[in-house]
């Protein structure tokens, strides 16, 4: 599914002491199908923006289609809405409340008036594709670690087949393993079925390695929206507004003022590391 925003602003504490512009009448589109990346600093509207996109925020002006339906509009029927448009937020407890994993997962199927053996079929497939095994799938989610509490929540509101996947920090908090573990698995499903996601991230190596486009945020404002090498390209931008490169970047920079011939776009450390190697290999066979 394909998504629209034009000049959307959104104001918190609007006439109140308090008052901020949150978001400064931003406008872009996601086509159907693409794999986005929002970064920005705590503040800079990223879960504001997102929050708007399933309906949860009703902007103070500005539309928002998702294909052709307009969710801004006061006919927007909002159930329909977040079955197609999911969204995990970035501490998983706050979405999980059933007794067991099994209910929580089945939570979101079982409004949709499914027959139980779809909702059956769409919890396990949904438990799996995560990585939950079929034993913890009677326990209370509140007896689990907390990467695998993100990963139910996941698994929650992927039992919905929703076309848009909107996440939130879903990798805060799990260690090296877990986070490739889960970005893969995130690859997948965006490979496999072609759903349209949405991921904020504080990092910029999980962004570089991921999506197709990313969104840059500061203050509100829409700084850029472009390709990962023509965003990690503009250095000073990223800079100026406290956003680093990805690490891998700063090794090939030295690399290159070190005198080797490297070109520029190596934001990923699989393709870095092979670049080095073979940098290594040939000088040994001088």
């Amino acid at each position: 599914m394909s998504i629209t925003v034009n000049n959307l602003k959104y104001i918190y504490s609007k006439n109140g002491p308090f008052e901020r512009i949150a978001l400064h009448e931003i406008s872009f589109k996601i086509n159907d199908g693409e794999f986005i990346g929002i970064i920005g600093h705590t503040g800079s509207g990223k879960s504001t923006l997102i929050e708007h996109l399933n309906g949860l925020l009703k902007p103070d002006s500005g539309s928002i289609y998702i294909d052709d339906m307009e969710i801004t509009s006061p006919d927007c029927d909002f159930k329909k809405l977040r079955a197609k448009v999911g969204l995990v937020f970035q501490y998983p407890e706050y979405q999980l409340f059933e007794e067991t994993v099994y209910k929580d997962i089945a939570y979101g199927p079982s409004n949709l008036n499914l027959i139980p053996d779809e909702i059956d079929k769409r919890v396990r497939q949904a438990a799996a594709f995560v990585g939950l095994d079929d034993e913890l799938l009677n326990k209370s989610p509140f007896e689990l670690s907390g990467g695998q509490k993100r990963r139910v929540a996941i698994a929650g509101v992927l039992a919905m087949e929703p076309s848009v996947l909107i996440l939130d920090e879903p990798t805060a908090g799990l260690d090296p393993v877990g986070r490739n573990d889960l970005l893969s698995r995130l690859k997948l499903l965006h490979d496999t079925k072609n759903t349209t996601i949405i991921l904020v991230s504080h990092s910029m190596e999980d962004i570089a390695n991921t999506v197709d486009r990313v969104m840059v945020l500061s203050k509100g404002k829409l700084m850029a929206f472009d390709t990962v090498d023509e965003i990690f390209k503009q250095r000073e931008l990223l800079n100026s507004i406290g956003l680093d490169t990805p690490q891998i970047c700063l090794v090939m920079d030295k690399l290159k003022e070190s005198g080797f011939d490297i070109a520029d776009g190596f934001y990923n450390v699989e393709k870095a590391a092979e670049i080095i190697y073979n940098l290594i290999k040939g000088a040994k066979n001088v």
